[in-house]
């Protein structure tokens, strides 16, 4: 067997990986769409980078959910077949949906400098529409369809319920902020400047915001589970709290993963410093991660009914691998994807001269507003 899964915990680290990937590609939407849609300068020189990532991780999380769903007629049933009553299905179809949205988009804003000035004007307002199209299917597709697939089970009481959907796109920003904290102070430091302020800071005030509405959504959602004890979801939430997966949650999603990054990010705000953005960039996914493994694997590990085994879960050699795999390909597609789509976030012009971080702006911004 190639995954350690089970009938009774069929999802494991794979589906944990597409939510991560998903969540981040989301995430990686909305923030260009800060841009895009809503015209925030601040993210202008980052949204033609936000939207590449978020095209490429969508990708990724595609490319694992088909590997767990195993045999290649399940994917085609996915993709071609639809059931209005079937979360799964709906998801399937409009991440589909956002995929192709993302892809013209992409188009648009690549070829927007070469059209005349007198078109230019349409083009944007395009380009404005479809992150507004994008935005809207944000709140039932990916990021927040992802966490409804998982409210629709029922039986689980722990992820039953509408806060499973406002965690899962408090997390996607969270994961999209912190990425692109990272990604902006190390192509700074490959093009030998300081990294952007303006970019850094309104990245830092997004992931405070997300980190704040994941806390407080992820408290309640715990706190709420715990009683009745006797039930699934108390269980799970005990396991959590103060069973196996406790270490893995104060450390890795409440101490790494949130009060780490809450306090770098505070002192990126108050002092500046590339290196504090991006230590508080890396320790928020980290904490998503760990969160969002924690959440998937408890909800399978406790029985349905009273009197059966708690089942055991563990990740095969297998399924890390995999995983560390398409993280590396998505990672490679990324940085292969910004030399032919955004050569002038890394410093690099069309014709592979070295252009300035401020004229890169105007291009990675789309093209100037009308």
């Amino acid at each position: 067997m190639a995954a350690d899964t089970t009938n009774r915990v069929p999802w494991g680290l794979w589906v944990v990986a597409y939510t991560w990937f998903s969540g981040l590609a989301g995430g990686m939407f909305l923030i260009s769409s800060l841009w895009y849609l809503f015209r925030i300068k601040a993210f202008a020189a980052i949204a033609r980078l936000s939207l590449v990532g978020s095209l490429v991780f969508l990708i990724a999380s595609a490319i694992l959910i088909a590997l767990d769903l195993g045999v290649l007629g399940n994917v085609a049933g996915a993709l071609l077949f639809f059931r209005w009553s079937s979360a799964l299905s709906w998801e399937v179809k409009l991440c589909t949906v956002l995929l192709i949205i993302m892809t013209v988009q992409l188009a648009l804003v690549v070829t927007c400098g070469s059209v005349r000035e007198e078109q230019r004007g349409n083009r944007n307002f395009a380009i404005r529409v479809l992150a507004g199209v994008g935005v809207a299917l944000s709140f039932v597709g990916v990021p927040s369809g992802t966490g409804m697939l998982f409210a629709a089970v029922g039986a689980r009481d722990l992820w039953s319920g509408g806060a499973t959907v406002v965690s899962f796109y408090a997390a996607a920003l969270v994961m999209a902020a912190a990425f692109l904290l990272i990604v902006c102070i190390v192509l700074a430091r490959l093009r030998h400047e300081a990294p952007e302020r303006g970019a850094t800071k309104g990245l830092s005030y997004v992931l405070l915001a997300a980190l704040a509405v994941s806390i407080f959504v992820t408290f309640f959602q715990l706190m709420s589970s715990l009683f009745p004890v006797e039930s699934s979801g108390g269980q799970a939430a005990r396991l959590i709290l103060m069973g196996s997966f406790a270490p893995l949650f104060w450390i890795g999603a409440v101490g790494i993963g949130s009060v780490l990054p809450i306090a770098l990010a505070v002192k990126t705000l108050r002092k500046g410093g590339g290196t504090c953005a991006a230590i508080a960039g890396f320790s928020a996914l980290i904490g998503v991660f760990s969160l969002r493994y924690a959440f998937v694997t408890v909800g399978f590990l406790v029985p349905l009914l009273p009197g059966l085994p708690t089942a055991s879960y563990v990740p095969s050699v297998f399924e890390i691998g995999v995983v560390v795999f398409a993280s590396g390909i998505a990672l490679g597609l990324f940085g292969l994807f910004i030399r032919l789509f955004d050569p002038a976030s890394i410093g690099v012009g069309r014709n592979g001269t070295t252009v300035a971080w401020g004229d890169a702006k105007q291009v990675i911004g789309g093209g100037a507003e009308k």
